[in-house]
C-alpha cells in the first residue's frame, strides 16, 4: 500500500524544527509535478479531530513502537522487549496539564534514532511527522506506521504542494472556532442564570427572588427568562455543530473526511479518489 512516505534521508544538521520537516518550497513545487508525495522521510498528515487529544498522542505512540499494526522494527511480529517497548516518549508537552493544547511530541529509540512531531494546525489537527536527522530504516518503518495508523484513524497524507492552502485554511478555521467558543461561552450566561431589570444583579436560573435586591420575579420576568434561554440554546446548539464540523475537518479537501454511508446516492469506490487527492 502506498503510504505518502518517501524513502530520500535528510542532510543536515536540526536547528528548531529540523530541517527533514522544513521542505523547500520551491523544491517542492518543482519536484510535486513529477510525484505523488514529495519529502525527505517525513510526512503530512490531517486527522478529523480538533486538536492532539490523549487518544490520539496514544494512537502515535502505538504506532511508533509498532503496536498499532502488529510490525515491530524487525519487519516482523512484535514480541516483548522488541518494537513495543524500545521506542519511548521523551516529550510529552502538556500530558500532565489538561486544557493546554499539545504542539509537539518526540520519540527517541536506544539505537539513537529520533522521530519528532509537531502541530502545524488545529481544527482539524495537521501534524508533521520525520526523524530529527538521518532516516535510517528504523526510522522510516516508524514512520510508515504512523501514516498506517493516521489512515486508519480516517485522516490522510497531505502532500507538500497542498501544505501552503491546507494551513491558510488551518488558521481561518481556527480564528472562527475560537469565535464560535466565545459565542458558546457567552450563551451559557443566559442558560446558568437570570437577570433583575430592578438591579441589574444575575441569580440562578431557576430562583424565586433576586439575589441582590430580594424582588420577587413576576411571571413577565419568567417568560422573559426562558425566551432569553431558548434563544441561547438555539445560538449555542448551533455554534456547536459548526464547531464540531470545523473539528471534523468538513470542507477542507473536496473529498475528505468521507461522507457517511449511504450519503453518497452514486455510491462507487471512494479510495480511489482519496487516492487521487493525495497525488
Amino acid at each position: 500500500m502506498w503510504t505518502g512516505v518517501a524513502n530520500t534521508p535528510a542532510r543536515g544538521r536540526s536547528s528548531g524544527i529540523p530541517r527533514a520537516l522544513r521542505p523547500n518550497a520551491a523544491d517542492a513545487d518543482r519536484e510535486s509535478a513529477r510525484k505523488p508525495w514529495v519529502g525527505r522521510s517525513y510526512a503530512h498528515l490531517v486527522l478529523p479531530v480538533p486538536h492532539l487529544d490523549e487518544c490520539h498522542r496514544e494512537l502515535f505512540d502505538r504506532a511508533v513502537r509498532g503496536q498499532a499494526g502488529g510490525d515491530g522494527d524487525d519487519g516482523g511480529e512484535i514480541r516483548a522487549g522488541r518494537g513495543d517497548r524500545t521506542w519511548q516518549v521523551v516529550n510529552a508537552e502538556a500530558d500532565a496539564e489538561p486544557g493546554l493544547p499539545v504542539l509537539r511530541r518526540q520519540w527517541r529509540h536506544p539505537g539513537g534514532d529520533s522521530l519528532l512531531l509537531v502541530v502545524l494546525g488545529w481544527y482539524p489537527l495537521v501534524v508533521t511527522v520525520g526523524p530529527e536527522s538521518a532516516a535510517s530504516i528504523r526510522a522510516r518503518r516508524a514512520l510508515r506506521r504512523v501514516v498506517d495508523a493516521v489512515r486508519s484513524a480516517g485522516g490522510r497524507t497531505v502532500p507538500d504542494a497542498d501544505l501552503s492552502r491546507v494551513l491558510a485554511r488551518s488558521r481561518e478555521r481556527w480564528e472562527r472556532a475560537v469565535a464560535l467558543r466565545q459565542v458558546i461561552e457567552e450563551r451559557r450566561t443566559w442558560l446558568e442564570a437570570r437577570h433583575c431589570r430592578g438591579c441589574g444583579e444575575w441569580s440562578a436560573y431557576g430562583v424565586l427572588h433576586c439575589r441582590g435586591c430580594a424582588r420577587r420575579f413576576a411571571p413577565a420576568d419568567d417568560a422573559e427568562r426562558d425566551e432569553r434561554g431558548r434563544i441561547a440554546a438555539e445560538e449555542s446548539a448551533r455554534a456547536e455543530r459548526e464547531l464540531a464540523e470545523l473539528g471534523s475537518g468538513a470542507g477542507l479537501f473536496a473529498d475528505w473526511p468521507p461522507r457517511p454511508e449511504g450519503a453518497d446516492r452514486g455510491g462507487g469506490d471512494r479510495g480511489g479518489a482519496d487516492r487521487g487527492a493525495d497525488r
